[in-house]
């Protein structure tokens, strides 16, 4: 195995540690592999914790072996255990998170190397993500999120967040008893333990959404409420629930009625502020030709 970590740790060239996390992803991963390890960044350890997967993820991932640092393939207990394996077999000054069906734009990981020499006492950076819609056929980029927000929603993109090892140390990984909401408990957990953001102004991460529910889970309503009551004042917390299930009906009904895909235009349009969009024609690297200038 080869691995291109550099140690100890240099403030002109900080070393990435990037885990991808995957189970019976064969369709996606090769992409998501083939983003990271066409960096043109040297300084990176590619980590990939596979579940156990039974689907031909684990014959990609030995086509690959050779450019990874570590391979994992075992039964996990779900996503965040699988991040805090590859969490702390990180050797990097600095841990990104890639899913296994998103993928780094091309320029990512210099973007977050020049913002962490320019900025030596932050612990947290993250940048924009372009939402790719295969059934309209449009990519979106929306505004970089505030992280003054975070008590409301994860307003942060989890896969264009990097994190410094050192704050892994100081707060801890993830909570592991989470199966969908456990990247917003964790960085609303530094958030409220003041640990500092610094947005970077591009795109970093491309994420695909086809297929995504428009009508969140109850589970997933429940574990957001358990964030709200974990993290917030009682009252607060409260009142958030019960927005969040005002939310929920009202989609629910806009789903079933088929009224979403037009409200989601008028929400993309007046409420979320898109600041680019395009057709998308199959290619990323035409979503990459047309975001590089920004």
């Amino acid at each position: 195995m080869t691995t291109h970590i550099v140690s100890p740790f240099s403030p002109a060239f900080p070393a990435f540690s990037i885990v991808t996390v995957c189970l019976n992803a064969a369709s996606a991963l090769e992409n998501a592999l083939e983003s990271v390890l066409a960096q043109s960044y040297p300084h990176l350890e590619y980590i990939v914790i596979d579940g156990g997967s039974t689907d031909g993820t684990r014959e990609i991932l030995d086509r690959y072996k050779d450019r990874l640092a570590r391979v994992i393939s075992e039964p996990d207990e779900g996503i965040y255990d699988a991040f805090n394996k590859g969490v702390e077999l990180a050797a990097g000054d600095v841990v990104g998170l890639l899913n296994a069906d998103d993928r780094y734009a091309p320029w990512a990981l210099s973007a977050v190397a020049e913002a962490m020499r320019e900025h030596p006492e932050i612990g947290v950076f993250y940048g924009k993500q372009v939402v790719i819609d295969e059934i309209s056929r449009r990519w979106t980029v929306y505004p970089l999120g505030d992280p003054a927000g975070l008590p409301d929603s994860m307003c942060i993109s989890h896969p264009a967040m990097f994190v410094r090892k050192s704050v892994y140390e100081k707060h801890g990984a993830f909570d592991a008893s989470y199966k969908i909401t456990g990247d917003w408990d964790f960085v609303l957990r530094l958030y409220r333990a003041g640990e500092r953001f610094y947005p970077i102004d591009t795109v970093l991460t491309a994420f695909d959404n086809a297929g995504v529910s428009s009508v969140p889970s109850r589970r997933l309503l429940a574990e957001n409420r358990r964030v709200y009551f974990r993290h917030l004042s009682l009252l607060s917390a409260a009142w958030k629930a019960t927005r969040l299930e005002l939310k929920y009906w009202g989609r629910k009904f806009l789903d079933t009625s088929g009224s979403y895909r037009l409200y989601s235009r008028y929400r993309d349009s007046r409420l979320l502020k898109v600041e680019i969009s395009g057709t998308y024609t199959g290619s990323l690297k035409e979503v990459w030709d047309a975001l590089g200038d920004r």
